[in-house]
């Protein structure tokens, strides 16, 4: 075979023209990701985090001191406890009551010391979690 057999014919050299139309493509490409302005280009700013804290209220009472309460007309244990933090239960059976219902003003109770109520139990868990 002559010049026209394949393994000897020259190919042609495409790499110099798709290199000199790179900048083209790359300026087209550059051009449409967003704008050119100002603002743009400036940094973000920091991204501030938070973290909450929960307290839970509760009155810590030094050992040994005790709290007493006179009942008023119309006060319930279930008031009672709310206003001092303790639970209801405590409360009876701190003082050896048989029947809550039976209450009478003027009689005076010992609120139990040292206990805290909880009544949120995500804050706890959000304390917790911290």
């Amino acid at each position: 075979m002559t010049g026209t057999d394949r393994r000897t014919r020259p190919r042609p050299r495409l790499a110099g023209a798709a290199l000199a139309s790179l900048p083209v493509v790359l300026a087209l490409v550059a051009g449409a990701c967003g704008t050119t302005d100002k603002a743009s280009t400036e940094p973000l700013p920091p991204i501030r985090t938070t973290t909450s804290t929960t307290t839970i209220p509760g009155t810590t009472l030094p050992e040994g001191v005790r709290q007493f309460y006179t009942i008023k007309r119309g006060d319930t244990l279930a008031i009672i406890a709310g206003a001092t933090g303790v639970t209801v239960q405590s409360i009876i059976e701190l003082n050896g009551i048989d029947n809550p219902d039976a209450i009478q003003a003027g009689q005076t109770i010992e609120i139990p010391a040292g206990i805290v109520v909880i009544t949120d139990l995500d804050a706890i868990a959000t304390t917790v979690a911290e």
